[in-house]
């Protein structure tokens, strides 16, 4: 059997398919990317917002964050 015969046999019946994707994508989307210009990670620390206290202190951020 060929490779794209195969994977047709195993999704036909899906009804949700999940990429996952590169950061480009993102970019492209408007979804906010961590190393860019304006990425996630200059606006905040990371060895700080990936604490258990942070996470105490504001769940909701650290939540969205990671």
């Amino acid at each position: 059997m060929k490779m794209f015969e195969l994977i047709r046999d195993h999704i036909k019946d899906i009804k949700k398919i999940v990429f996952v994707t590169g950061a480009g994508i993102s970019q492209e989307s408007g979804i906010p990317t961590f190393r860019g210009k304006d990425g996630l990670w200059r606006n905040y620390n990371a060895m700080k917002l990936t604490t258990i206290d942070a996470f105490y202190d504001n769940p909701k951020l650290v939540w969205e964050w990671l």
